[in-house]
């Protein structure tokens, strides 16, 4: 822990200054719920230690080596998760590891952005939320003229900022259906499949908001802006519960 203590402290400060990332203080606190939850699971488990744990552990100090040298934040956030696995593995054995990588998989959404992922897909979800709900508009019989990833709206003009591109839906609607899976649901895979139809409610709850704030010049910045936000969050998440039983209803039908 010493070791990635650097590590650690500037994934705290990034939840901190962040808002795309402060879903980042949850992501641990649900993760050590689960494993309570399951206490009664890992007592059961015999502890059987591997070898692979040191292999782990061994490419965990590489990754926070480069990270020290310059790599990034990402490449020792990398490295304190597999040092954690190594851990696991080398003091429980495979057994162990296979139990815990629910909650392993789940500390992914607390690791800080990989800086070119995020570059690369900030301006296509910025022109993509602002051409949805230029049609939303459209559709209301509001006119609306859109130039890249402003719109123009009476006048009023709304540009589609970072802050507004649906990163901040995506990371947290992910790491909230995946969450909603495993508490309503015993199928593992409906875990991936909700973590899969969170990325299209994001975009798309992201474009009603951009629409809602052309529309509404008041919800745009302010204390309007963040409830509306926080409202329309609470949509999506129901929304993926219904999309849970829809898929339930899917694989019902097929299994029958």
């Amino acid at each position: 822990m010493v070791c990635y203590a650097h590590t650690l402290r500037g994934m705290f400060d990034q939840w901190s200054n962040d808002e795309d990332m402060s879903h980042g203080f949850l992501v641990p606190i649900v993760i050590l719920w689960i494993v309570w939850r399951e206490r009664e699971r890992w007592r059961a488990l015999k502890a059987e230690p591997s070898w692979w744990g040191l292999a782990l552990l061994a490419a965990a100090a590489g990754l926070q080596f480069a990270g020290v040298l310059g790599v990034g934040l990402f490449a020792g956030s990398v490295a304190f998760l597999v040092s954690v696995a190594g851990a696991v593995l080398g003091l429980g054995g495979f057994a162990w590891l296979r139990a815990l990588a629910f909650p392993l998989a789940l500390a992914v959404f607390m690791l800080p952005k990989l800086a070119v992922v995020y570059n690369q897909v900030t301006l296509p979800l910025q022109l993509l939320a602002s051409r949805i709900a230029a049609g939303i508009l459209t559709g209301a019989g509001i006119g609306v003229v859109r130039e890249g990833n402003i719109l123009d709206v009476g006048g009023h003009r709304v540009a589609v900022v970072e802050a507004c591109d649906g990163i901040r839906y995506l990371l947290s609607l992910g790491f909230m259906a995946v969450v909603l899976a495993y508490l309503s649901d015993s199928k593992p895979w409906m875990r991936w499949a909700l973590l899969a139809a969170a990325i299209p409610t994001a975009i798309l709850a992201n474009a009603i908001r951009v629409a809602a704030a052309g529309w509404l010049p008041p919800l745009e910045t302010g204390v309007p802006h963040a409830v509306c936000g926080g409202f329309i969050f609470v949509l999506c998440l129901a929304a993926l519960m219904l999309l849970r039983r829809l898929f339930n209803k899917v694989y019902v039908y097929y299994q029958s």
